[in-house]
Parts: C-alpha cells; sequence; structure tokens
C-alpha cells in the first residue's frame, strides 16, 4: 500500500528514525535550544514543540551522529520529560493542609521524574554504562552516601538501580500521603537541591561526562499545577548554568507563572529567553510560509517525488484567474483614487481590497469559491504545523482514491472538497457542543461558544463585502474590559474552552497605546470555507466590546456594524503575529 506521506502522529508517537527524517532543523532555534540558556518555547498544539525538543534530545541527537558517523556531542545532553504523563495528574498534595509541604511534595513528584528520565537517557548509551566497575563502584558509594540510601546493586548498571530509586520513592509516597491524615507528610522528600545537582556532579566522574552541560526539557508545562511552576521558576532562577538548564514548552498563557516558591520573580532576559513558535503565516515571505514548504517538500521526496511543493497543491486556474483581474480593477480604482504617482497608496489599496472585492463580487446567492492551493493551505492552517498537514493527508488521500498510480500533483477539485468538508466537520463539532471534547465545559458553555463563533462569522462577511477600511481583518482583541470585568472573565472562560479546543488562538503583541501589550483572538481559519469567506486576513484587528461579545455569546445577538465607524487598525508590521 502506497504511504501517505503527511500522515501526522503526535510527536512523542513519532518513530526516532523518522523525527531525524523529517523535523526541518531551524539553525537558530536549534542554537538556542543547545545552549546554556533557559529557554521557554511558546506555541499552541501542533506548532512543533515537542518534536523541536525531541530533536534536541540526546537519544535523538545520538543517533544522528551513528548515522552520519560524527562523533557524539557528549558536551549536551538533552533530556525530554513530558508533563502529559499520570504523574503530574496527581492531585495527593491537596490532601496536605499546609502551603510549605505542599511545596515540598510538589518537588518531590517533579525531582522524582526527572531523575528518572535522565537515568533512562545514560542508561541506554553504551559507551557510558559499560564504565568501569571501579568507576560504578564509586558511583554507587558516592551516591548511597549523599542520599543514605541503598541502592540495588544487581541490576544491569549504576543507572538502571537510579531509575529503580526514582520510580520506588514516588510509588512510596503516594502510598504515604494516601494511608494517613490529610495533614500528613512525606518526610524524606527528594529536592532538587539534594538530589538532582549532585546525581549530575556525581555522574560526571565517568570521563565522556566530565563536562556535560544536561539540558532539561520540560515538555507541555501547561498542564502542571502553579506549585510545579512556582518550584521550577525556582530552579530556572539557579544562578549557575554551567552543569545544567532548563527548556520549557508550553502554549501561550494569558497569566503566566513567574514567580519562585520563595515568592520572588524570574525575569525574560535575565533568567530566561523565549522563542516563539507562532509564526507568521499570510504570504511567501513568511518564515511559516517557508517552514511548511520545506516540511512538504522533504515528506514528497521521502517517496520519490522531486516537485515544487506550488506544483503539487496547483491553485484553481479560475480562481487565479480572478483574483489577477480583480487586482487589475482595484489599481484601477486606486489609480482614480490617488493617482498614479502615488505608488505606496495605489500598492496598499490593491492588498486591501482587491481579494474583498472578489468575494464582494460572488454575491450571496453564488457557490462557494474554490479554495486550493498551497497558500491557501497555508492560510486555513492558521499558523500551526499539524493544521497545515492534516488537510494534506485527506487530500492525498482522495488522490490515491481516484488515482491508483503515482500522484504527481493534488487536483484544486479534491483540494476544495477536502477543505470543505474539514471546515463543515469543525462546525458540526462546534454545534454539537465543546461539551463532548473538553473536560470542564458545560453544555451551556458550548452553545454559548457556538453563538459567538457563529456571530464572529456573520461580522467578518459583513466587513468583507462592505468598503470598510480593513474589509480583510479577521483578528479581534477585546475592549472595555475595565468597564465589564464580571463578562469579561465568563467570556474569557469560553475563549479559553475554545482555545482548548483548538477554534481560537491567543497570540500577545504591542497596544495601539505605547509599551503596552495586548492580547489579540486568532479564529482557527479552516471555520471560513463553511461561509464562504476569505481564510486569508490582513495584518489588521478588529476591536470588540466585552458588552457585545457577551451579547453574541449569551444572547445570539449581531455584533454592531456601521461601514463609515472603522474600528480595525493595523496591527504593528514589527509583530508580523497574523
Amino acid at each position: 500500500m502506497m504511504k501517505n506521506p503527511f500522515e501526522y502522529t503526535g510527536a512523542n508517537n513519532i518513530p526516532q528514525g523518522d523525527v531525524m527524517d523529517y523535523f526541518i532543523d531551524d539553525n537558530n532555534f536549534s542554537r538556542l535550544i543547545q545552549s546554556t540558556k533557559n529557554v521557554f518555547l511558546i506555541g499552541e498544539r501542533g506548532s512543533g514543540k515537542t518534536i523541536t525538543l525531541l530533536y534536541s534530545s540526546f537519544k535523538i541527537q545520538y543517533g544522528i551522529a551513528v548515522r552520519d558517523k560524527t562523533p557524539i556531542p557528549y558536551d549536551k545532553i538533552g533530556i525530554h520529560i513530558t508533563c502529559k504523563e499520570s504523574l503530574f495528574d496527581k492531585g495527593e498534595y491537596l490532601l496536605l493542609n499546609d502551603e510549605y509541604k505542599r511545596l515540598i511534595f510538589n518537588e518531590h513528584f517533579l525531582v522524582g521524574t526527572l531523575l528518572h528520565a535522565i537515568a533512562d537517557t545514560l542508561g541506554e548509551i553504551p559507551e557510558i554504562v559499560c564504565a568501569s566497575k571501579e568507576i560504578e563502584d564509586k558511583l554507587f558509594s558516592d551516591i548511597e552516601y549523599l542520599w543514605d540510601v541503598k541502592l540495588n546493586h544487581s541490576t544491569k548498571h549504576f543507572f538502571e538501580a537510579i531509575s529503580q530509586y526514582a520510580d520506588r520513592e514516588i510509588k512510596k509516597s503516594q502510598q504515604i500521603i494516601n494511608s494517613i491524615s490529610s495533614d500528613g507528610f512525606y518526610e524524606n522528600a527528594m529536592s532538587f537541591a539534594t538530589t538532582i545537582i549532585p546525581f549530575l556532579e556525581i555522574s560526571r566522574q565517568i570521563q565522556i561526562l566530565s563536562s556535560t552541560h544536561y539540558m532539561l526539557m520540560i515538555d507541555d508545562a501547561q498542564d502542571l499545577n502553579k506549585y510545579h511552576m512556582m518550584i521550577l521558576n525556582s530552579w530556572i532562577a539557579y544562578r549557575d548554568h554551567s552543569l545544567f538548564s532548563f527548556k520549557i514548552a508550553t502554549i501561550q498563557l494569558p497569566n503566566p507563572i513567574r514567580y519562585t516558591s520563595s515568592q520572588g520573580s524570574i525575569i525574560e532576559g535575565h533568567d530566561y529567553i523565549t522563542i516563539n513558535l507562532e509564526q507568521p503565516y499570510q504570504n511567501q515571505k513568511t518564515d511559516f510560509y517557508k517552514l511548511s514548504e520545506k516540511i512538504i517538500k522533504r515528506r514528497l521526496e521521502k517517496i520519490g517525488l522531486s516537485v515544487s511543493v506550488t506544483d503539487f497543491f496547483p491553485a484553481s486556474p479560475s480562481f487565479t484567474r480572478d483574483i489577477e483581474s480583480f487586482k487589475e480593477k482595484a489599481r484601477e480604482e486606486a489609480i482614480v483614487k490617488y493617482g498614479k504617482e502615488n505608488t505606496k497608496s495605489v500598492n496598499d489599496y490593491v492588498y486591501k481590497y482587491h481579494r474583498a472585492m472578489y468575494f464582494r463580487n460572488r454575491g450571496n446567492t453564488a457557490n462557494k469559491p474554490p479554495y486550493s492551493g498551497f497558500e491557501t493551505i497555508i492560510d486555513i492552517s492558521t499558523g500551526i504545523v499539524r493544521n497545515m498537514l492534516e488537510p494534506c493527508f485527506w487530500m492525498y488521500d482522495s488522490a490515491i482514491n481516484e488515482n491508483k498510480g503515482v500522484i504527481k500533483a493534488i487536483n484544486p477539485t479534491i483540494q476544495n472538497n477536502v477543505i470543505i468538508e474539514r471546515s463543515e466537520f469543525l462546525w458540526k463539532q462546534l454545534m454539537q457542543g465543546l461539551d463532548c471534547i473538553v473536560p470542564d465545559c458545560s453544555k451551556q458553555q458550548g452553545t454559548y461558544i457556538s453563538n459567538l463563533f457563529e456571530q464572529l462569522m456573520i461580522l467578518f462577511a459583513k466587513r468583507l463585502k462592505s468598503a470598510i477600511s480593513e474589509p480583510c481583518a479577521i483578528v479581534f482583541s477585546i475592549s472595555q474590559i475595565d468597564i465589564y470585568p464580571d463578562k469579561y472573565k465568563e467570556i474569557q472562560e469560553l475563549l479559553e474552552i475554545a482555545r482548548r479546543a483548538q477554534y481560537v488562538y491567543m497570540r500577545v503583541g504591542n497596544a495601539k497605546e505605547k509599551g503596552k501589550k495586548e492580547i489579540y483572538y486568532v479564529p482557527n481559519r479552516m471555520l471560513f470555507p463553511n461561509f464562504g469567506l476569505d481564510p486569508h486576513g490582513q495584518f489588521a484587528r478588529v476591536s470588540l466590546k466585552v458588552s457585545d461579545i457577551y451579547n453574541a455569546a449569551y444572547n445570539k445577538t449581531a455584533f454592531p456594524f456601521d461601514p463609515k465607524d472603522d474600528t480595525a487598525v493595523m496591527i504593528d508590521n514589527q509583530l508580523k503575529l497574523f
């Protein structure tokens, strides 16, 4: 059976060989991830956080070195730890009434997980586990003395004994705290300072690890509880980065926890740096467009196809022809309005209005426009790699069903059918209620979210088909927050549920007022084709009042719209987030 090159599996489940083959190495990101700096890697689900960390993990880097016959990179050892494991769902700490004890207990669990992951990684490296018996005996002796414990010497090697110890301590602590009063406390709790640091330092007695820097890569950190985050921040605040550093992957949060367990705080630029994977995606010059092009080209090459991405996903000839026609019409209007010599104003007018003119000209009764072409696939992805690959998978699958031979290109009709089907699926899921797929979402909240997105599409349709200054603005921010704090809180809850279901994405950028930041909301652009709308958008956002958003969600009331009173503003081009 012909393999679908666009098959996407969660990065944690991708075979090691596929990570090595499919990951597109970005030198800037890689240099920062594999540096001694503490790094926060920000991105929505599917944006590439996990595979970026996995690629920098020692297991993958070791495999690459063996494959390419290059020196093993023992100077940097990356340890990948996912927070989606059941360990982090444990709520035993809630049995403790004392805040201080909760912190200690959570650190114990976190340290146990780190210790196990480090030992497992080192234990899989033949050059390390084959150290002399003299060295291994010394490792056992030093650790047992410092930790005041007795390890299992009958294991295959020292690191297996450490893994066993970590597992035993975690299990023992769970049993103890669940079997005694709610004020119980595990007295022998592990800490980072007394467990992890000594372990890493003692491991340097192995010659090839004598100058190793450990990159502790915490994935899906948004799933950590507040105590875990406070503890992790305390470790990040550690001043000496020669032995270890942290690489933290998380989604963008409106109010991320940056304070420590000692009530201090970590500061960007001083204690850590940030890498944002939420890249611009609206034209051929953007980083996301270029990244996607490389990803798809690499996957096509794996099945023996050497073809450009735009040729493999051709746009509908009629759409291309019509768009070019409306560019000329917009240019003619602009020349009349601004004069032929005012090149900038003319070009700006063409950019803002030619696509809106195309959609406006189709009329309300016209069929949906033909959604096809690689640029359209980029548009509907909303800057998320997984969203880009998923429709490609279904397009290729449909092409196989229609053509049993080699697939050299995806017919625009197939592309359009898949895009419409995926858009309809999202709306069907939304109408059924997000309470079916998002935990802690009530049936009522599911209805309110459905109402809100329906009204947003109606608003965007009105804007697109009007002569408003920013007709293609399909990003929104929220205003008058201070006037309606209670309503804003409810709206935040709805948008957070929608974000978890990936119906909306949150970005943070510069506000209109200098020096201030503002949260922007980007609806999943796969929602737009079902309404026959343009998913392309522009670098602009619409400011929506709290009261209007509330009425749209709770009362299914249309957003106020006056073409003469445009509240949309251009987003700072320096941000290029949308």
